[in-house]
């Protein structure tokens, strides 16, 4: 294989493809896990209900979201799947914030900063391209002024730190394998945004390449 076929190649966590399927997967083995575990202690049927409501309804979403950009329809409606994915993150941002007026810790107050991460780059991406982008002049700001990397780099430090308090306070295997994929899957989640991000500024880039050599040409 010579060197320009080696340059052509394309990491599996640049691959958005690949990286779609593996959450899809990683929500799929988390749902299943996680009433494994709730069986397995004996929980009743109303009690595992509660708990595919108040754990899983987050990734049940997720999953729908992500399987539906294998169809035709999700990508047609793309966009408005986008739009809803951010008004979910941010009612999670607003509960992140309930959850530490009501108990305090550092656990409550990493997932905060964490779910204000995610939401503020979700944001700051998924609405591009759309109307609402330029009507409310969203290109202005501040937060377009922290790039690409520095807004994945800050998720998955904030994650590490997490699954590192989670590890240590965790006393049941259990909650051992759901903190490590729930770490996991923001991970993979942040680098779909970053992803789909990257798109957005190389497709921005061509066209500013494109506007300049029109002018080129006309003058």
């Amino acid at each position: 294989m010579d060197l320009e076929e080696k340059q052509k190649e394309t990491s599996w966590y640049d691959n958005p493809g690949l990286v779609t399927t593996l959450i899809i997967s990683l929500i799929s083995l988390i749902i299943i896990l996680s009433q494994s575990f709730a069986i397995n202690n004996n929980l009743s049927a109303i009690s595992i209900f509660r708990n595919i409501l108040n754990h899983n309804i987050i990734y049940l979403i997720s999953l729908v979201y992500f399987v539906s950009l294998k169809t035709r329809t999700g990508k047609k409606y793309f966009d408005f799947s986008n739009l809803f994915m951010v008004i979910l993150h941010f009612i999670t941002f607003l509960t992140s914030i309930l959850t530490v007026l009501q108990s305090f810790s550092l656990v409550t107050l990493l997932g905060l900063v964490l779910h204000a991460l995610l939401f503020v780059y979700m944001f700051h991406t998924f609405l591009r391209g759309t109307r609402l982008w330029k009507e409310f002049s969203l290109e202005k700001s501040p937060f377009n002024e922290l790039n690409n990397e520095w807004y994945f780099s800050a998720i998955v430090i904030i994650v590490v730190i997490l699954l590192a308090v989670n590890l240590i306070s965790t006393t049941t295997f259990d909650g051992t394998v759901l903190a490590l994929l729930d770490s996991i899957y923001v991970i993979l989640f942040s680098r779909y945004i970053y992803l789909y991000r990257a798109y957005l500024d190389s497709k921005n880039k061509q066209k500013i390449k494109i506007d300049e050599e029109k002018d080129t040409s006309d003058e």
